[in-house]
């Protein structure tokens, strides 16, 4: 039987708990402003690192933000999560939300407590799984009680729910996939291309991982066929390594190839990357991170990219390959390897027309379905019913 927590001025209120700076999660964003959209009351409680990542997007007119303090760092301590818990409990007890939407480990206690607090359901997301064993016993019983306990659980992708039901004992009739996709909304106008000079084109957390050095030495041995544009931070162990391919990436003349844009807002990642020709979303062949071992769905970038109209350029992974290059979205390459990248970006120079054609089937299946728009719909909807 749905329940009656629509409050005082008969709208259906959500709370959103996850222990950082939503404004930095595209999902989260997405999925408050489509409540909001859907008639929801929705408040945001965040607790915000002090670091330097950007802020993914601006805020949207239904949704409310509200923060603890500051943090000194990424670390949160002991006093810090005591202070986020209270602030949890406080504004359930206080806004009687209908649902509480909870989107990492650290949520987890908070989501409990702000539901019984309030009467909530419980929604799950998780965008990043802790590896096995890696949390602390506490966290890790609240994890899995926060799992067992929502009406919904949902997943990036298929392997990595499977992995949660299995690991934590939720009914798999609860569990939903959800992708990290962009919003129709936030389509880009896409700019006009051409030229001798193929633009590649990378966004996000740098690392060794993401923009390995042999794809900085593939665009150097093509001596000025292709660039690389980089937008986005270096992560805290990855300090210096921007330079590290700037100088590795220079034509025999020493002309610099790769250049760094620096951090930017989500709008101005997609609206750069508009302009750019082929899209890289590249993953570690072989990885102890189950997180980047079952990254397809998981990683915005490849989406963001066909947003912009851009062809992809992938890891030669079997789930990439099936995702992206069979439908024609991309072509592979070995991300570790200088001379399997070098084939691969002249193959997209010699194939202006195909390239072209990928890079229209890759805009047209974001429109079409390939959509947060679409794909968290049948979530709202769920918990319209739910809550009434």
């Amino acid at each position: 039987m749905a329940a009656d927590r629509t409050g005082r001025n008969g709208r259906r209120t959500a709370l959103f708990l996850q222990c950082t700076d939503a404004s930095r999660y595209p999902p989260i964003l997405n999925a408050a402003a489509m409540m909001a959209d859907a008639g929801w009351k929705v408040a945001v409680l965040n607790s915000p690192p002090g670091d330097d990542a950007p802020i993914q997007s601006g805020p949207h007119p239904g949704v409310t933000h509200l923060a603890t303090r500051t943090r000194q760092g990424n670390a949160v301590r002991a006093p810090e999560y005591a202070t986020y818990l209270a602030h949890a409990i406080a504004l359930a007890a206080r806004l009687r939300p209908g649902v509480i939407y909870a989107s990492d480990p650290l949520s987890a206690l908070p989501a409990l407590l702000a539901a019984r607090a309030s009467g909530a359901a419980i929604v799950y997301h998780e965008h990043d799984s802790p590896p096995p064993g890696s949390l602390r016993p506490f966290l890790a019983r609240r994890r899995a009680a926060v799992a067992r306990r929502a009406r919904l659980v949902i997943a990036p992708n298929e392997d990595r729910g499977r992995l949660m039901s299995a690991e934590l004992g939720f009914a798999q009739d609860r569990l939903r996939i959800v992708w990290n996709l962009p919003r129709q909304a936030e389509l880009p106008t896409l700019g006009c291309r051409g030229g001798e000079t193929l633009t590649l084109y990378y966004h996000g957390s740098i690392t060794p991982d993401r923009l390995p050095l042999a794809l900085a030495e593939a665009v150097a041995r093509l001596g000025g066929a292709v660039r690389l544009r980089i937008v986005g931070y270096e992560v805290p162990g990855a300090r210096g390594y921007v330079e590290q391919l700037l100088q590795l990436g220079r034509r025999a003349d020493g002309q610099r190839l790769v250049e760094y844009g620096g951090a930017a807002s989500r709008a101005g990642l997609l609206s750069l990357s508009a302009g750019a020709d082929i899209g890289l979303a590249l993953m570690p062949l072989t990885s102890d991170d189950l997180n980047l071992r079952h990254m397809v769905g998981a990683s915005n970038k490849a989406f963001d990219y066909m947003a912009s109209g851009l062809p992809l350029l992938v890891s030669d992974l079997h789930d990439w390959r099936e995702a992206f290059v069979a439908p024609g979205f991309a072509r592979a390459c070995n991300p570790t390897d200088p001379d399997s990248m070098v084939e691969a970006l002249r193959w997209f120079g010699g194939h202006e027309s195909e390239r072209r054609d990928m890079a229209r089937r890759a805009r047209a299946k974001i429109e079409a379905d390939w959509n947060y728009d679409h794909a968290f719909a049948p979530i709202v909807a769920s918990l319209s019913e739910v809550v009434r």
